[in-house]
């Protein structure tokens, strides 16, 4: 262990994140009073300096994805980081500040969790998503000792499912999946991992039947996350060569294996997934990219027309061919996609087509009530009704939050409730208290992020006319959601403001657009 005189205490403004540097380590110095905390300079996340990020109470927040430390620990609070901030000890003399660095300690170690012991009870959680492995974490870093298996499809470790869609799409063999934990930990920690598909469930025998499984598998008791899978157009031609998907690791690879030869590319669909694909593809030289959605502008109905116009203008400008007010009513070729024809009459040659139009809970399985989206309505618990020992997370769940009961189809949120379905499970009888957030990477440097949760009838409030902008959301005289491009101290701590909160009046938004 060494220790360096990194700063005076005099320096130092009051929680703000200051960057510096202790021997081969950045170190990030936060001044609460005459305390100093000390922690590594990057968030686990996606190396983003927290130096740009935000301090709010006991906590030290990312300013760009919001995931959340303990000042006083750098213990994890809040995803889509996994792991923890280094933490290093401050000495303060004659003004002063020393910190010492301890070289063994990684810069972001892994949160702890128990391994297997004596408990008799047995956790069964299916997915191994972002809702699913965090859930197996949880119940983990909760203390739980007895067993936990997780039960999915795909063999490998849980992975970005995010990142498929921005920087993972390339023409060259480059791309590599972001992994989020190694095997061998969740082994050392005592998880079983089963590959099968669950294909029903007896929550009266508390049994779960597996596909190609003869004997049932039993539980205390269960968290599903089986999260969501591409919907698809059912129109001639969709079973061609060259048709793809964008849901999983196997669709991206699929995908960028078809791009080597691709000259022509169509997007069908203009959501999130859809633009961001169209956003990374348009970088490929020598690639035309189409992207044809029924709507006059992208995501008008979800956030209104002036940043739907917003969308379209730069991707136009970046050479994305918009095709707008048009369905794919039909795909053409003969044993390989070649062209797609429009509603209006129009046809567009394509070597590849992406369907990129929503997608479907992986609910049909369930013996529960469906709802109309695909959804399943759980308590504030996240516990199905009736249905004993029965927890939903992630995409599938419909849960009530100080935003109404809503059913969202985040990355981070997903997380979010696969650790408070493992905290319930193990009896905490929590509900949730985070707040609703979502980034986008589109053609326009950075990312575009919602805070909060907003309907289609919200007023807005500001403008998007500027490079960096906040959009905010109103019902009933109270701030819903922002929208906003840049990093922005106000809206970071709005986030930590609206959880277990909701909605706040307007007089108490600070930072909100006039």
């Amino acid at each position: 262990m060494n220790e360096y005189r990194v700063s005076t205490l005099s320096e130092l403004a009051q929680n703000v994140p200051t960057e510096v540097e202790a021997g081969d380590r950045k170190v990030v110095l936060v001044r609460q009073g005459h305390t100093v905390h000390a922690l590594a300079a990057t968030c686990p996340h996606r190396g983003v300096p927290m130096a740009k990020g935000t301090v709010v109470g006991d906590r030290i927040v990312c300013g760009v994805h919001r995931a959340a430390f303990a000042l006083d620990s750098g213990e994890l609070l809040s995803p889509p980081a996994c792991e923890n901030l280094a933490r290093y000890e401050v000495r303060i003399e004659a003004d002063v500040v020393h910190v010492t660095i301890d070289e063994s300690v990684p810069e972001h170690p892994v949160p702890f969790m128990s391994a297997r012991g004596d408990d008799p009870r047995h956790m069964v959680v299916v997915g191994g998503g972002a809702a699913g492995w965090r859930a197996a974490e949880g119940l983990r870093r909760e203390g739980f000792t007895g067993r936990v298996t997780v039960v999915g499809e795909e063999a490998m470790p849980p992975y970005d499912r995010t990142e498929l869609s921005k920087g993972f799409l390339s023409a060259d063999g480059s791309s590599e999946p972001r992994w989020l934990r190694d095997v061998a930990l969740s082994e050392a920690k005592g998880v079983e991992r089963i590959e099968a598909r669950a294909v029903s469930l007896d929550t009266e025998a508390r049994q779960l039947r597996l596909e190609g499984v003869t004997e049932p598998l039993e539980y205390d008791a269960l968290i599903v996350a089986t999260g969501c899978e591409a919907r698809k157009l059912d129109v001639p031609g969709e079973t061609l060569a060259g048709v793809h998907v964008l849901r999983s690791l196997q669709d991206a690879e699929a995908l960028n294996a078809d791009l080597v030869d691709a000259r022509r590319v169509v997007v069908v669909g203009a959501g999130f997934i859809g633009l961001e694909a169209a956003s990374g593809l348009s970088d490929i030289d020598g690639l035309h990219v189409s992207v044809v959605t029924p709507d006059e502008a992208p995501m008008g109905a979800l956030f209104g027309d002036a940043f739907a116009q917003r969308l379209a203008r730069e991707h136009r400008e970046a050479g994305v061919e918009l095709v707008t007010g048009a369905k794919v009513v039909a795909m053409h070729g003969e044993q390989r996609v070649t062209s797609v024809s429009l509603d209006d009459g129009r046809t567009l040659e394509a070597d590849l087509v992406l369907v990129a139009v929503g997608a479907k809970p992986r609910t049909d399985w369930l013996p529960f009530p469906i709802d109309d989206d695909g959804g399943v309505t759980v308590d504030g618990q996240l516990r199905v009704p009736g249905a004993g020992e029965v927890y939903l997370a992630g995409d599938i769940a419909r849960l009530p939050t100080p935003w109404g009961t809503v059913r969202i189809e985040h990355w981070r949120f997903a997380q979010e409730t696969g650790e408070l379905a493992a905290r319930n499970a193990l009896g905490a009888a929590a509900g949730y208290q985070g707040t609703p957030f979502f980034w986008s990477m589109q053609q326009i440097g950075g990312s575009y992020t919602l805070t909060g949760h907003q309907s289609p009838d919200d007023d807005t409030v500001g403008s998007v006319d500027e490079q960096d902008f906040a959009l905010a959301y109103r019902a009933g005289g109270r701030i819903t959601a922002v929208l906003a491009h840049g990093i922005d101290d106000d809206i970071t701590a709005l986030a930590v403001r609206m959880g277990g909160v909701g909605p706040l009046p307007e007089s108490e938004v600070s930072g909100a657009p006039d």
